[in-house]
């Protein structure tokens, strides 16, 4: 039982320090973004948090987060297939076309897929954020 215990905290505590890595390590200033195939506009929603990302194809963009209606911008740079956020967060880019982009994140002590899908119009996104994107 003991054993269960401490492999559950390791588990843990391994998640909890990827997550800091990524913004303890900040790679975003030295990024280079990457011309994209796709550009556009896409939104994800989970509970009652929004998130829209927008891609020029030049490769860098904004992020705008409405979590419980705080809201939260940040650059946002596409390089080799990785979303690289001012914030220090990292999205691993799994599937990118104009109807989805799909990303992979470490959240503390797990792997999270987010699948964000068009939203050009911007009518799924926070009405806050619309005003700003």
């Amino acid at each position: 039982m003991k054993k269960i215990i401490l492999f559950g905290i390791t588990v843990l505590l391994n998640g909890c320090l990827n997550l800091a890595n990524q913004l303890i390590n900040n790679k975003f200033i030295e990024v280079k973004p990457s011309i994209s195939s796709v550009s556009g506009i896409w939104t994800f929603s989970s509970g009652p948090n929004i998130s829209t990302i927008k891609l020029y194809s030049d490769g860098s963009g904004i992020i705008c987060d409405d979590i419980s209606g705080h809201i939260v911008f940040n650059k946002v740079k596409y390089a080799n297939n990785m979303i690289y956020i001012q914030n220090g967060m990292v999205l691993e880019v799994k599937l990118l076309n104009k109807d989805i982009l799909k990303v992979r994140t470490i959240l503390s002590a797990s792997t999270s897929n987010m699948i964000y899908k068009a939203d050009n119009d911007l009518k799924a996104a926070s009405l806050k954020c619309v005003k700003e994107i």
